[in-house]
């Protein structure tokens, strides 16, 4: 994805191209490389860039990313919360040992009957987690 594209989307979006958002963007999304990081992975890597942002910019950034299609969130279990650069409809293992997210397309699984949601609301979605060793 191209800064310009980027510019473009959240202008679409109603938001800005901040320095921030600019900065994990290069991280995270221009290099076409599929990746499942935490919010203090990315503020790690900033550090290390030298583009000192706050981790309390990098939720902020990471959830606007979310937010305009950009990243998808996943709950890992406990209080892990990863972002995902593949935004396709897909599932995951989770590997106990080291935490490590692996994809798994979503063409390669069928499930044949959802639980009925509780009255008054509907299923807007499902993802599943398999947890391997």
């Amino acid at each position: 994805m191209t800064q310009e594209k980027l510019s473009r989307l959240f202008e679409e979006n109603g938001m800005r191209l901040t320095r921030p958002r600019l900065a994990v963007a290069e991280l995270l999304l221009m290099d076409g490389v599929q990746r499942h990081v935490s919010a203090e992975w990315v503020a790690k890597e900033l550090v290390s860039s030298n583009n000192s942002v706050s981790l309390a910019s990098v939720y902020n950034t990471l959830n606007s990313f979310v937010e305009i299609g950009l990243l998808r969130q996943i709950d890992a279990g406990g209080a892990s919360v990863v972002f995902d650069t593949n935004t396709s409809e897909h599932h995951h293992f989770l590997k106990v040992s080291t935490g490590e997210l692996i994809d798994i397309e979503s063409n390669d699984l069928e499930i044949s009957n959802l639980p009925t949601p509780p009255e008054g609301s509907e299923i807007k979605g499902w993802s599943l987690i398999v947890h391997i060793d």
